[in-house]
C-alpha cells in the first residue's frame, strides 16, 4: 500500500487515476498550485482541465495561453529525456486529442509488442496551432504555427506553418495566407 501511495504522489502523471491528487484540477486556486508543482514548464495563463492525461509531466513543456482540456492525453515516456512533447504559446485544443512522444517497436514476430522495445521522439506543435476534435498526434511530428488539424484526423508526418490538414493519415488541403477567410 505505501508503494502505491507513493506512486500515485510522485509518478511523473496526471490523470483521474491517480485519485489522491486528480480532485485538485476541479478547483482553479488548486489547480494552479498544483500544475505548478506536477510540470517542468507550464506557462502564464495555461490550465490542465480535469480528465485531462499527461504520462511524463517532467517531459511536457506548455507554453503560454493553452488549455489542455477534459480527454486529452499527452503520453511521453517518463524514463527518456529524449521523449518530449513542446506545446508553444496558445495552441488551441479541442476535447479528446491525443499527443505521443513514444511508441512501440514491432520488430520480432517471437515477442508481443509489449514486451518490445519503445520508440521515443520529440513531438512539437508550435504557436498558434488548432487541433481538432479527437485529433491524435504521433511520435516525432511537428505541427507548424498556425496549423489547422480537422477533426478526426491522424497526423504522422510534419505539417507546415500556415496550413490545413485533414484525414487519416493526415494530409495538407490548404495554405493559409492573408487572403484566406476563415
Amino acid at each position: 500500500m505505501i508503494k502505491h501511495l507513493k506512486y500515485i504522489l510522485f509518478f511523473p502523471k496526471i490523470g483521474p487515476d491517480m485519485y489522491l491528487t486528480h480532485w485538485l484540477l476541479f478547483f482553479k486556486p488548486f489547480r494552479l498550485w498544483f500544475q505548478k508543482r506536477k510540470m517542468i514548464k507550464i506557462g502564464v495563463g495555461s490550465e490542465l482541465r480535469p480528465y485531462c492525461v499527461i504520462d511524463g509531466t517532467k517531459n511536457v513543456f506548455i507554453g503560454n495561453n493553452v488549455i489542455v482540456p477534459e480527454n486529452t492525453r499527452l503520453i511521453t515516456d517518463p524514463s527518456d529525456k529524449n521523449s518530449t512533447i513542446i506545446i508553444e504559446d496558445s495552441v488551441l485544443f479541442a476535447p479528446n486529442v491525443s499527443v505521443y512522444a513514444t511508441t512501440h517497436t514491432f520488430n520480432s514476430t517471437e515477442l508481443p509488442v509489449k514486451q518490445q522495445a519503445l520508440k521515443n521522439s520529440s513531438t512539437i506543435i508550435k504557436s498558434g496551432a488548432w487541433l481538432g476534435v479527437n485529433v491524435v498526434i504521433m511520435p516525432g511530428v511537428t505541427v507548424g504555427k498556425n496549423a489547422v488539424i480537422g477533426a478526426n484526423s491522424v497526423v504522422t508526418k510534419d505539417i507546415p506553418d500556415y496550413s490545413v490538414a485533414v484525414g487519416a493519415p493526415a494530409k495538407v488541403v490548404k495554405q493559409l495566407t492573408n487572403q484566406n477567410k476563415i
